[in-house]
């Protein structure tokens, strides 16, 4: 009796250790974020590779951080003796969890589609793109992109509000999807980007920005759409939240064009004076969202602005940026370069 006491004791503390050690790893990955593939490549598994080897491999190819997520995912799908060797087509955004399942069943994604958004584009450029590589519907995509329904997922959208949609937040790259996936499907796996890539933006240099998520990316949504260079993106930042605390408007022509959504013909001065609140020209302070998805380099520009005497800037032609000190000398560049 007591002997079978004793084991029902001990077989207590075990199930109450393991389950401390799943909780203890569950908030380890919660804490460390989503563990997702961070780029575009291809993943070949020799036949007799051990999964441990697979896992070293995708960390020293730079799919991921570190091999915690891969082991533990691993281990709770009973997955490290069954992984199928083959040549495995990786994507940005991909769950570890999903990978693990795709490298059990053998599923190579012989059958993706590869599709790129370029660093700037909307939220209607992305759905035409997805619509035109036979991936759902244009008016799907965007009705399905509204932060309330990715917010039990993703908890930094709390700072985006719901009467908006999730134009900033879709994490421009290259992507492999399904032709059967569906808009929240392809939503899911960019944000979950963009929450791998913000990371790196927001918190490279363990330092807290010093404006809240939402201002940031509405920065850099600017940021992209005016400026081509690394180095000028700092500098237009920095040039850009001075007139902001100053209380001065941001000017920019490339809100008035969101606004209108008239990218390529030259602003009228009627365009000037529309009455959206996307218009910087009219309205002082950020517009109420982004005006387009902004990649890395912008999002690190509006985080790590460069101090400058600078006040003004423009675009030439060719797609230098031309900075001015005073308005005199930004009339001065007007004349000579856009006239």
């Amino acid at each position: 009796m007591i002997s079978i006491a004793i084991t029902n004791i001990r077989r207590v503390i075990f199930l109450l250790f393991l389950s401390l050690v799943v909780l203890i790893i569950g908030l380890f990955l919660l804490l460390w974020g989503t563990p997702v593939i961070s780029r575009t490549g291809e993943l070949v598994i020799p036949e007799g590779s051990s999964a441990q080897t697979i896992w070293q491999q995708l960390v020293q190819q730079d799919y991921v951080d570190n091999t915690v997520p891969l082991r533990y995912y691993g281990w709770r799908l009973e997955a490290n003796n069954n992984i199928k060797s083959g040549t495995y087509t990786l994507s940005p955004g991909e769950h570890v969890r999903d990978l693990i399942k795709r490298l059990v069943a053998g599923d190579t994604n012989s059958s993706v589609l590869t599709v790129t958004f370029p660093e700037g584009f909307t939220l209607d450029q992305i759905a035409e793109r997805m619509a035109a590589q036979g991936i759902g519907k244009a008016d799907d995509f965007i009705a399905a992109a509204i932060p309330e329904k990715f917010i039990d997922q993703f908890s930094w959208l709390s700072q985006v509000p719901f009467s908006r949609n999730l134009e900033g937040y879709l994490f421009p790259d290259t992507y492999q999807f399904y032709a059967d996936d569906t808009p929240v499907d392809v939503i899911q796996r960019m944000l979950a980007n963009f929450d791998a890539k913000i990371k790196t933006a927001l918190f490279n240099d363990n330092t807290q920005p010093n404006h809240p998520l939402d201002q940031v990316i509405i920065m850099a949504s600017i940021i992209e759409r005016e400026v081509i260079s690394d180095e000028d993106m700092a500098i237009v930042s920095g040039v850009l939240w001075k007139r902001l605390n100053d209380g001065v408007g941001l000017d920019v022509d490339a809100t008035v064009r969101y606004a209108l959504q008239k990218w390529d013909k030259p602003l009228t001065y009627q365009d000037l004076q529309t009455e959206s609140p996307y218009n910087t020209r009219r309205w002082p302070g950020l517009p109420p969202g982004p005006i387009s998805n902004p990649g890395l380099r912008a999002i690190q520009a509006a985080v790590n602005p460069q101090e400058s005497d600078y006040y003004y800037y423009l675009s030439a032609p060719s797609g230098k940026t031309i900075f001015s000190r005073t308005l005199e000398e930004h009339n001065m560049n007007k004349a000579k370069y856009l006239n």
